[in-house]
């Protein structure tokens, strides 16, 4: 099996081939014809080419080219076939790919070539029908602070738990949830403190340690700032529906 990640220069033409895994060729320098499925494009940098597993495939290169090879993408299920074979980088993928060309020998750290190859799936139009890696590692995460929302997690902690990077977590709650996972865990805790609010009579300060917010100040601030309402004026107000 070929490595995840390689630079190669293309030269002169090849005999048409296909993989068993995907490929995606990423031109870094120079530019040369690549030829898929019988669909033809001249690609350089700021280009990619996405060839799904199977799919026969050529170039005939005329010119020095160095390209970015990324073989079976941990993201793209091999199963599933590219609708566009060759797509326009926007300006953020085409400052990511130096980053991804120094990670060729990485060897000694998979995780980090993992996590930077999985960020991908937000930067390139990866085929698939659903992202069920993303879904898996997002709903982990929210599992997580939806039952332990009460304890002090940090961002670099709970994207270790889930094996991405803060960024890499970041995107995907932005993405699925519209929110960072800072404001989710504010979010899961206030409407917990609803519920203390509803059904009890126990004090702000004993409300706050539950729900894991530092103080009874604190609870009011946010509580205020979310539902643009006090905890004891939402506590009244919900008290007087009852009676």
């Amino acid at each position: 099996m070929r490595d995840l990640i390689e630079v190669i220069s293309y030269k002169d033409t090849a005999n048409a081939h296909s993989h068993s895994h995907t490929q995606i060729v990423l031109p870094l320098s120079g530019h040369l014809i690549l030829d898929v499925e019988n669909r033809q494009q001249a690609v350089q940098f700021g280009q990619a080419c996405m060839i799904s597993s199977n799919q026969t495939h050529t170039h005939l290169a005329r010119e020095n080219n160095h390209c970015l090879i990324l073989n079976s993408l941990p993201v793209w299920d091999s199963q599933i076939e590219s609708k566009n074979n060759f797509v326009e980088l926007n300006a953020q993928t085409k400052a990511y790919l130096p980053f991804l060309s120094s990670l060729i020998g990485e060897s000694h750290n998979p995780l980090k070539t993992q996590q930077a190859l999985n960020l991908l799936e937000h930067l390139l139009p990866i085929p698939q029908t659903k992202i069920l890696q993303s879904d898996t590692r997002l709903a982990k995460a929210k599992h997580r602070l939806d039952h332990n929302f009460q304890e002090h997690w940090s961002l670099a902690e709970l994207a270790c738990d889930v094996h991405l990077s803060p960024s890499q977590l970041t995107v995907l709650f932005k993405r699925h949830l519209k929110m960072t996972p800072k404001q989710y865990l504010q979010q899961r805790r206030l409407t917990e403190a609803k519920m203390w609010l509803r059904s009890t009579n126990k004090s702000l300060e004993y409300i706050a340690q539950k729900v894991g917010v530092s103080d009874a100040s604190a609870l009011v601030r946010l509580f205020s700032k979310y539902y643009l309402i006090t905890p004891g004026n939402y506590r009244t107000n919900h008290t007087s529906r009852k009676t």
